[in-house]
């Protein structure tokens, strides 16, 4: 499993100039003119009523209904919520794509929609285009987890944080409805639409693995001690690396893994580190920046 997801970083970082560039500038853009074009015809909403996802439509021959409805989120959600949903998107994924590279991302926000379309399809719900953007939340909130945002411009608020809430809301909202199905409240798959909010989590986990640990608290995440660390190397689960000058020329900064002891790791520059820090694939994205 290990040596897979090296060759799809591999992949990934050798072709991330490859895809669709500024996706969510283009998705914004989308969505404006979808709702200005209904605001000139409120009575006839057929732009609306032609990108919105239709199950029985889609059955019917209407595939494209499978990737526009993204471009519907304005209107469902209204000028100033969906504007504001709007700039914020378009932040993860402008994050996303300079993280990531064009490619990856792209694949990341293309699998998030497909899996929104199965999950719609096979439980008769109406997929939203917020399942798919809340993928790309939980994503940077993942890469940058103690980045600070302001809620409605003047609340500052961490992304972990941001992220705790928004999975207890879907955990709360999912044994809800589990319980709702037990009591005879609700029968069938048609009602079972309280399952959609976890098709962003299973994206999220599909793609991160063990990654998503980055947005636990600190005081659970595992910090190595030098004891622990020297335990580690005896097991054989850290590769310690030789002390001699020059017997290797990368070493990440963060878990002493070198292009010796793991030839198919990337190792990368960090360039709002203080000094020449090098980190692997893994934690190029998910280390404490050194300022001294």
């Amino acid at each position: 499993m290990t040596k897979l997801r090296s060759k799809i970083n591999r992949f990934f970082y050798n072709n991330q100039n490859k895809g669709i560039r500024n996706l969510m500038l283009f998705l914004a853009i989308g969505n404006v003119l979808v709702y200005l074009l209904n605001v000139l015809k409120p009575d006839d909403p057929l732009f609306y009523r032609l990108l919105v996802f239709d199950g029985d439509a889609i059955l019917h021959g209407q595939v494209w209904r499978l990737f526009s409805y993204p471009l519907v989120y304005m209107v469902e959600s209204g000028p100033i919520w969906g504007a504001l949903g709007l700039f914020f998107y378009y932040w993860c994924g402008s994050v996303l794509e300079q993280s990531w590279g064009v490619l990856r991302f792209n694949f990341y926000y293309l699998i998030g929609i497909l899996l929104t379309d199965l999950a719609a399809l096979l439980l008769g719900a109406a997929a939203s285009s917020f399942y798919v953007y809340l993928s790309l939340f939980l994503a940077v909130a993942t890469l940058l987890p103690d980045q600070q945002i302001r809620i409605w411009l003047v609340l500052p608020v961490k992304m972990k944080w941001l992220a705790w809430i928004d999975l207890g809301l879907t955990l709360f909202s999912t044994v809800a409805g589990i319980v709702a199905m037990i009591s005879g409240f609700t029968r069938g798959l048609v009602y079972l639409d309280w399952l959609l909010p976890l098709v962003p989590i299973v994206v999220w986990l599909l793609f991160f693995g063990k990654q998503v640990a980055n947005i636990l608290p600190d005081f659970i995440r595992y910090h190595p001690t030098r004891k622990s660390w020297k335990r580690k190397v005896k097991q054989g689960r850290i590769y310690e690396v030789p002390n001699k000058q020059g017997s290797a020329r990368f070493r990440c900064t963060v878990c002493g893994r070198t292009e010796l002891t793991n030839p198919n790791l990337e190792f990368r520059y960090c360039s709002q580190c203080a000094g020449y820090r090098c980190y692997c694939e893994d934690h190029i994205h998910n280390h404490t920046h050194i300022t001294e």
